[in-house]
């Protein structure tokens, strides 16, 4: 017996049926919540965010054009939802550790061994990453996504060719133009390479920028 696709189980859950989207969550749900643990490496969040990411896409399938695979644009929402918690997490944590941080003039402050507190390169640091994230989303959704899933957690290829339902040869290829692009969108076609396999960071003029 055929499968049902998934772009008809769409279809039936934009006519109201329900069960069509719980076929859709039940085929999903075990791939979805290991990208996502992945990506947060907490099972916590993952379980929470899980719940939430198939809430959101139920609410918007009527953006869902039939020109990817459904399985597609449900990882590319994924992984945009969870990019939005982590810099929130992010945020919070930068907002305590300015409420935590020393006095402008220094006063009553005893230097950190290995450095001393310099907010004009926290502020550098800021600016390369916005640079770097307004690149990451100028690139095309099938090249952005294996990107970011290799560089989060580490993925494989076998695992994003897993998640992806597509060759592992083709993960590597487009993970291979997607840091071509990235390199181009930042100005670093002066030979420097990214460099996924030394941390989540790529180099740029000489400075390391964060993926988050």
């Amino acid at each position: 017996m055929t499968a049902v696709t998934d772009e008809l189980l769409v279809h039936k859950t934009i006519q109201g049926d329900r069960d069509a989207y719980g076929q859709l969550v039940e085929r999903y749900q075990h791939q979805l919540y290991d990208l996502i643990f992945k990506m947060l490496n907490n099972q916590e969040d993952a379980r929470d965010v899980s719940q939430e990411i198939f809430i959101k896409v139920f609410r918007s399938l009527d953006k869902f054009r039939y020109e990817s695979k459904f399985s597609t644009w449900l990882y590319r929402v994924a992984t945009n939802h969870c990019l939005d918690f982590l810099r929130k997490k992010k945020r919070e944590k930068e907002r305590y550790l300015i409420r935590e941080s020393p006095p402008e003039d220094g006063a009553g402050r005893e230097p950190q061994s290995g450095g001393c507190w310099e907010p004009e390169q926290s502020l550098l640091q800021k600016e390369n990453l916005q640079r770097l994230q307004k690149a990451l989303e100028q690139l095309p959704e099938t090249y952005r996504l294996p990107l970011l899933m290799q560089h989060y957690r580490k993925m494989s290829y076998q695992e994003i060719a897993q998640i992806m339902n597509i060759p592992v040869k083709t993960v590597a290829t487009r993970i291979y133009r997607a840091k071509n692009m990235l390199k181009e969108c930042l100005g670093g076609g002066d030979g420097r390479e990214l460099q996924p396999d030394q941390g989540k960071t790529c180099t740029v003029s000489g400075r390391g920028m964060h993926l988050l």
